[in-house]
Parts: C-alpha cells; structure tokens; sequence
C-alpha cells in the first residue's frame, strides 16, 4: 500500500471511529433522558427504581435472555452483575418490608452515579475527538504550507542561521581538503610501526614493520569485502536491514511507512533481494545516479542537520554494506586490540623491581579478581573503543526525542551545520559474576587474617590471565553496557566524578579536557579515509565504491532548478558507511593515544573526545597527539566545545593552574560545566534560561493543537532538560539530584508565570492545559490525573519530570566522598595486618625461598610502598577500591510507591484486566514501571472516583492506537 494510500485510510478510520462516537453519545443521552423520566413519572419507589434499572439497561445495551441480564467479561460486567443482583432484590422488595427506604434509595444513586460516570465518559470521549480533530487539522495544514514554503523563494524565508549554516556547510563539503594520501600513510606507518610481541635480538621496533603488526586485520579486512560483495543477500537479511534503517534518521515517514509494507509482503522483500543480489554482483557500476536530494533539518538543540534523500532500494543496498563492513571492521580492530603487545596498560609500567619486591611481601601471584585500572579498561573496551559500530547486524540503534545534547544557543546560531550519527547501541554482552569483598565494617570486627586473605592481585604478562569476564558494574551503574549511545555519553560524567573523588583522596589533584570534532562528518576529508581503509587492506574494487559513495551528487530540495555538485569533502551523516569511516580514522587516534600516554585511556564516543589523568604531563602528551593527529588527518577541532580543568585538594591549591597547553575553556557538556574549584558539575543557569526561552517559542508555534503543544513540551521540558542535566548516580551525589529538581521547578514556573520570578502560586503546566482546553471546548473541572494518565486509557500523557527525581532521590549517597573513608581506614588495617603476618613468618622457609630476594628482606615495607600501586593491583585484604568505584557508579533505584492491596486504586487496576495494548498503567502493579506506579497511586484515587475506574474513555470507542502512532513521531522544531 502506498503512503499515501496509508495515510488516508488511517484518516478515514479517524473519521469513522469519531462519526460512530457521535452517534453513540447521542443514542445514549437520549435514553438517558428517557429512563430519568420514566423513573420520575412513577409514584412507588420500587418502581421508580425498576424504571430506572429498564433505562439502564438499555442506555448501556445490556444483554437480556428471558428478561434476565445476561453476564459477560467485557467493559460493563461490574453494571452487569450490579443490575442482574437488583433485579432479584427488588422482587424480594415488592414482598419484604425490611427492606428500608435508606436501601432504595441506595439502589437509586448507584444507578445514577452509572448513568454519570458514563455520561462523564461520553464528554471525555468527545473531547479526545475534538483534540484528536484539532491536531490532524493542524498537521494537515503544516504540509500544505510545507509544500507551498518548498515551491517559494528560500533566500527570503530562511532564517540568518540557517543560511549561515548552509552556506558554511556547503563551503566545507564542495571544497577538497587537499591533504595528501602518502603523507597520511607514512603517518599511520609510523604509529603502528614497533607494535606486536617482541622480535629477535637486535631487530628495531620500526624494522618489525607494519606488515607484520597489521597481517590479522589485513586478512579479515579482505575476506569481508569478498564476503560483502558476494550475491547472498535473503528475504532473511532484509529484516534486519529494514529494522536498522526504520530506526535511523535517514527515513522519513512516508518512507518508514513503505519500509514496513514491504516487511508484510514476501513477494516484495523476494524481489528486493534480487535487486540488492544484482547490484552486488556488479558493484562496479553502482552509482547514485543524476542526483541526491539534500534538505536541511533544524534539531532540537537549535543546530542545523543535513539530510540526504536517498531512493528506498538505494537505502537498503547501503544500509546492508555498512552494517556489514561495520561489524567486521569492529571485530578485527578488536581482535589487533587484544595481541599482545599491541594495546599498552597502565598495569604493564610497573617496574619489574617493583613486582619482584612486592611478590616477595606478599603471598605470592593471584589473578581472580580485577583492579582498579582493568575494571577501566573493561568499561573501556566494552562501552566505548569504536563503539559507533555494530558488533552484531541485529544491533537497533535508537534513543528517546530529546536525547540530544544541549548547546548555548549563542553557539547555536554559529554557522555550524553538524552531522553525527545517532549512535546509541544496546548493550549485547551478558554480565558475569564477581565476588563482592567484606564491608570496612566486617574488616573492623575481624582484625586477625589468615594467609589467604593476605597479598596483592598480580597479574602475569600473558594477558589471558587478565580476569576480564570476571568483572561487572554489579551495583546497577550498567558502565559496560550503555542502552544507548546517548546514555553512553552521559555516564561519561560519572566516570570522571567517580575519577575526580578518587584521585583527589589518594594523590590530591586530576587534570581532564574534553575536546569535540566540528562537523565531523562534513569535514572528513577523502583522501584521509579512502588512505585509511588503504592502509587497513581494503580492496581497489571496494575503495572504487567507497569513493563513488563519498563523492555523491547533491542537491537541495529548494533549489529544483539548480544543477547537482559533486560532493568533494566529508561523508553523510546518519549512514552506517559513514559511522564505519569516522571509527576506522578515529581508531588511529585512540591507539596514538594509547602510545603516548603509556596506556591512558580516550574516552571517545563518536566525535566527542574525554581525557584525564592524574599526572597532568600525561593530559598535556595526549592534547599535543590529538593535535597532530588532527594536522596529518585534516580533521578540525571545534574551539567552542574544548574545555580542560586541573582540579586540587585544598593542600595543593598552589599547584591548581592548567597547564598552558591544555584547553583553557570551561569543561561543559549539555547543560552542565565542570566545576574546577570543587570538582563538582554544576547546572549552567544562564544556559538554562536561554532554553526557557526557546521552550516558550517553540510552545508558542505549537498552540494551534493541544496533541501538538503536550509533545513538543514531553521532548523538551521533560526529555531534553533531563537528559542535559545529567543522570544522577552517587559520585554526582543529592546535591545533584536537588539541583536538577530545583531547576525543573524554576522552569516551569518560569513558563507559565504571570509576573517576573515566577513565585509560588503561579501557574503550573496542568493549569495552563487546563485553561486552553477550557477556553476551545468549554470542558471544565478537569481532574488532574487526566493530564498524566496514558493514551490508551483516555488521557494525555503529560509526561513528569518531578516523579522520578523525587523517587530517587533518597537513595542517593549525600556525600560521595565518604564512600573512600572506609577504604582507607580499611587499608590502614590492612597494613598493619600484613605488616604483622609478615613479621611473623621465617623469611629462610621454602614459602619465600622461589622469590627474589630484596636486600631489606626482614623489614616489611612501607606504608607508601604498600600502597603505591593500589589502582593497579588488587588486595587481598579487606580494601577493595573496584567496590568503591562500583559504589561511586551506582545509579540509584527509584524507591517504590507503597500499594494499598486493599484501596480502590488496586481494585481499579483489577478492571483493566484483560485489556490489550496497555502501554503505561496496567492491571498487575509489579509490572508497571516506577513511575506509572507512583503516578496510579497518586492520581488514581480521583480518577477512580470521577470515572469508576482508569478508563477516562472506553476502549473502542476513539482512534487511541492511532493518536499514540501519531504521537510517537518527532517534533517538527519551529525555525527562527
């Protein structure tokens, strides 16, 4: 079926459901009306009643058989057995004069508190029509003057800002970069040259060469392409691939509508596979064809994204090749990652004196459980080294609108077009088992320790001893499996919080910068990645199609007339292609990194580049190898995005400047910068005000629909704020959680303030749809659970950023750095019962007589000595540093609503039994998330009261699945 076809039938189930909503308020009012008057017209109560319970029935088409009501499970069976139950009560009250007017009368408000509560829905019910209306009369009206805005003059209706990013954008793209490929090979040359195991005696690291280092990688490379370019292309295969496309950004939505048409239609997806077959078979003479259109999309952040239009079978066939080369290219780079010798650990620079010395104090080599320094690097590995590509083709890649980073909008308005990848990746790896070690508060009780419990964690030089697998976040940080890219991102901050409090406590200072690409993908230059996929092995046959992909046909959409230009720079954003050069080149830089730090870490998601160290000339060593790597590479660096810091105790407040050479911006992220006095992030108000008051014009340009404005509010009030606030975990600690739910509360009231300030008593988000809703329909005495409940149960689904703050909030640790005052007084105990273990033992006994002998031998070592290597090794005592970091991780739980088993809101959420496609409230507390808990519980007793249960609107009578597929679509962002 055709979008359009699609389109239309969806509008004409629209019209059809709302047609037959109207016909059945009607019918209903008026037998309603009848049965109040025929029970008026009677003078005996007990007919009255009667009378009233007819009416009843029949306004509610209740089943009869024989004249008796007849039960079913269905949207009534309470009214039904309530009715069946009267009709036997009555006849013993015709007889039975106990029966006292208090109880008739009880008969005869519950049949019209029936006929009110149905009555109250048929409103509601009419109201989410006239919304539902309203918002595709709207959205309606958007096209035709989308339309109409594509045919007209663009140089007149566009935005300063967007020309200005259009013009910067295309003065980048139709541009070449002239850098030269052999210049960039020897570069690369030289960075992997010396890598790999050892040689002979007297064969130089640079006589090794690279051919040696890189032979692995240069095999899997060949076999992928002749894999990928091999005819064997399923119905099978397309699944995935339609799933990667649908939720990418590359589609739109007449697009995503075709996409999944096709999945329906095995004849379809038979003869797609034959085109995508055929074009891999003769992949030579691929090209795009006369032209790409290319259309310029304003995000949520204010900044400006290029977006290409490529033909849905052109989509498919790239999509399957990126992904495909994508997850090949990550297993081998990861696979050169784990030789030995190739990847440098800060473990591996201990001194060989200093093992030596420290095996002989201690009880000898143990390798079950990880240090400090691995759990780093494994969350590195796992959550961050190239992980814009796919391990697995079944990987989806999506996030939540508003899940995007927040930039001031001063920056904003920069002629800065960007396009990045969306990124987010589902973690894939399962989660191992760690011993946890003893509480300090365990170690207090037991000052004596046996021989097992003393010593260190050393590792061995071969790295399949390394305890990897063993470790996991297992206090819920979920470090080493992100869901998604952005939440990647985020947990960047904790690392380095967590990082922060640490080395402060045991070294007094930590330096870190945050450096971030400019436009990326617009600014790869050709030559760079085609010498880079080169260098790598790829094949002439697939550099010939990459670079026929690179050099793409553009034209914009509002210029019809113009002829296309051959793009000459940077690569298209949003692509998996695209994602596979920018890692590929990006690898380069994390493993010159690696070199010339001594195996420190890059934390590089995609574009965005974090970096600390305890020792600021190892911080100063990895900005001047990011800078020359961005001079061979011809990647620029965006000024406005770096920020470093040089965080110190107050001890060494004199040694507290950066270094000159580091960045000397502030460390931001989103709406949060880094602190250097007290190491905290903090919420950038002055930022926050300038979105307060984007949030009012985008809200203004959404007053024409009540879905509308309720969307755009959901993105950007609750998720875009949100998200740029930062998630709380225990290194951030309360403070933080505070903070956001300060800001949040000034934001609203900010927004809906009469006055300046925005003082208490001001108007809130519900009163102001209150006010609209009142003001275009006449409803009135809206309760306040209606706002907040879901869709499909009728409401509107204002989304709350309060609940889930305040519901954590108590189980966030207050002050983060007391979480190191048990380690160290544990450690000091440690020490001392080391010391005395070691006092104790006959250092002639064939226990020490295989360990190389230190001089001081009968003097056990210092205290500095003992814990010089603590990050790096592992203790067997009690003092367990991983635990800490764990600890400083945590994200906190929400802290769950307590259910009243016996209270209406349980009953109520009894009746939803049954009902399919519930989305948010549902019958069984515990499978409802915290927050729709929390929400039940609060608003619930009101809903039930008004409406006798969570159903604001019956179901079946409105288009609610269509509304919430409606809904689920993005936001169309006012330009300026």
């Amino acid at each position: 079926m055709a979008s359009s076809e699609y389109s239309q039938t969806l509008q004409n189930i629209t019209d059809a459901k709302l047609e037959e909503l109207s016909l059945k308020r009607q019918i209903f009012l008026e037998r309603k009306a009848s049965a109040i008057d025929a029970a008026e017209s009677t003078a005996s109560p007990i007919a009255k009643i009667r009378a009233l319970a007819d009416g009843v029935k029949s306004c509610f088409n209740i089943p009869l058989k024989d004249g008796r009501v007849m039960i079913r499970s269905g949207n009534h069976t309470q009214l039904e057995i309530d009715l069946a139950n009267l009709d036997r009560f009555l006849q013993q009250a015709d007889y039975d004069p106990a029966i006292s007017p208090d109880m008739i009368e009880r008969w005869h408000r519950t049949l019209l508190r029936y006929l009110a509560i149905q009555t109250l829905k048929y409103e509601y019910a009419t109201l989410f029509a006239q919304l539902t209306k309203e918002w595709l009369s709207v959205k309606k009206n958007q096209s035709s003057q989308s339309r109409a805005t594509s045919q007209g003059d663009f140089e007149k209706i566009a935005s300063t800002a967007k020309m200005e990013s259009r013009q910067s954008w295309e003065k980048t793209v139709f541009t070449a970069a002239g850098h030269d490929a052999e210049v960039i090979t020897a570069f690369l040359t030289e960075l992997f040259s010396g890598l790999g195991p050892p040689g002979p005696v007297g064969e130089t690291g640079q006589a090794r060469g690279v051919d040696k280092t890189l032979q692995e990688l240069r095999e899997r490379v060949g076999n992928c392409g002749s894999y990928v370019s091999a005819p064997l292309v399923k119905p099978t295969t397309l699944t995935w691939v339609i799933d990667g496309l649908l939720n990418s950004d590359l589609m739109s939505g007449k697009q995503q509508t075709a996409l999944r048409e096709f999945t329906k239609d095995d004849t379809v997806l038979s003869e797609l596979c034959d085109v995508i077959n055929m074009r891999l078979a003769r992949l030579d003479a691929w090209t795009w064809g006369p032209a790409v259109q290319v259309e310029q999309k304003r995000q949520m952040n204010g900044k400006y994204h290029m977006h290409m239009h490529e033909d849905l079978i052109q989509a498919i066939f790239l999509q399957y090749i990126g992904v495909m080369w994508s997850k090949s290219f990550k297993t081998a780079i990861r696979e050169f990652r784990a030789k030995r010798d190739n990847w440098k650990s800060r473990r591996s620079q201990i001194p060989a004196t200093d093992k030596k010395r420290l095996e002989f104090f201690s009880y000898g080599k143990y390798n079950e459980t990880p240090s400090l320094q691995t759990t780093k690097e494994i969350i590195h590995r796992e959550a961050y080294f190239v992980s814009q590509l796919p391990e697995s083709e079944y990987e989806i890649r999506k996030h939540d609108e508003g899940e995007l980073e927040a930039s001031s909008w001063v920056k904003a308005k920069r002629p800065r077009a960007k396009q990045t990848a969306p990124g987010p990746r589902p973690g894939t790896r399962g989660m191992a088992y760690r011993k946890i070690a003893p509480s300090a508060a365990a170690a207090a009780e037991e000052t004596e320790e046996s021989d097992e419990d003393m010593g260190f964690c050393l590792y061995d030089d071969d790295p399949s001893g390394e305890p990897d697998a063993n470790y996991t976040d297992i206090y819920g940080s979920s470090m080493k499996s992100p869901a998604n890219q952005s939440k990647a991102k985020q947990n960047l901050l904790l690392l380095l919080s967590a990082d922060t409090i640490i080395n402060k406590r045991l070294h007094g200072e930590i330096t870190c910068f945050r450096a971030q690409y400019e436009s990326l993908y617009p600014s790869l230059p050709h030559s760079t990645i085609l010498a880079v996929l080169r260098f790598f092995g790829v094949s002439e046959k697939w550099l010939s199609f990459f670079e026929k992909f690179l050099a793409a046909p553009l034209k914009f959409m509002d210029e019809p007339q113009a002829e296309p230009r051959t793009r000459r720079r940077g690569t298209p954003g949003s692509h998996a292609l695209s994602e596979l050069f920018g890692e590929t080149t990006l690898f380069c830089l994390d493993l010159m990194i690696n070199k010339e730090t001594e195996g420190e870490i890059l934390w590089r998601v995609n574009d965005d580049m974090w970096f600390w160290s305890r020792d600021q000339e190892t911080c100063v060593a990895a900005w001047k190898a990011i800078q020359r790597f961005n001079e061979k590479m011809g990647i620029p660096i965006g000024e406005d995005t770096c920020g470093g810091a040089h965080i110190t105790t107050e001890k060494k407040q004199r040694n507290s400047t950066i270094h000159p050479v580091l960045p000397k911006g502030k460390i931001r992220w989103g709406m949060l910068y880094l602190n250097p006095e007290s190491g905290n992030f903090e919420i950038d108000q002055d930022m926050v005000d300038e979105h307060i008051k984007e949030l009012q014009r985008q809200l203004d340009d959404k007053q024409g629909s009540i879905f509308g404005w309720i969307q755009a509010w959901n993105s950007y009030a609750s998720t875009f704020f949100s998200y740029n606030f930062g998630v709380p975990a225990n290194c951030l600690g309360q403070r933080h959680v505070d903070m956001m739910l300060k800001t949040h509360e000034r934001i609203q009231r900010e927004i809906f303030s009469s006055g300046p300030g925005g003082s208490r008593g001001d108007s809130s988000v519900i009163t102001h749809l209150r006010e609209m809703i009142q003001s275009r329909f006449g409803t009135e005495n809206l309760p306040d659970g209606y706002f907040f409940l879901p869709i499909d149960l009728g409401g509107l689904e204002l989304s709350s950023p309060f609940i889930p703050l305040v519901a954590l909030r108590d189980s966030v640790v207050t002050d983060p750095d007391s979480l190191l005052d048990g380690f160290l007084e544990a450690e000091k105990r440690d020490y001392a019962n080391h010391k005395r273990w070691f006092d104790a033992k006959d250092k002639n006994s064939a226990e020490f007589r295989d360990r190389s002998r230190p001089e001081d031998a009968d003097e056990f070592m210092s205290f500095e000595e003992y814990t010089r290597y603590r990050e790096y090794l592992n203790y067997r005592g009690r003092t367990n540093l991983v635990e800490v970091y764990d600890k400083l991780l945590t994200l906190p739980q929400l802290q769950d609503i307590k259910q009243d088993v016996s209270g209406p809101v349980t009953l109520a959420l009894g009746q939803l039994q049954g009902q399919s496609n519930l989305s948010g409230v549902q019958s069984d507390w515990y499978m409802m998330s915290s927050y729709w808990r929390w929400l039940a519980q609060l608003y619930g007793p009101e809903i039930v009261e008004r409406f006798g249960g969570f159903n604001i609107v019956d179901p079946g009578l409105l288009p609610i699945g269509l509304v919430s597929q409606f809904r689920s679509g993005r936001v169309s962002w006012a330009e300026e």
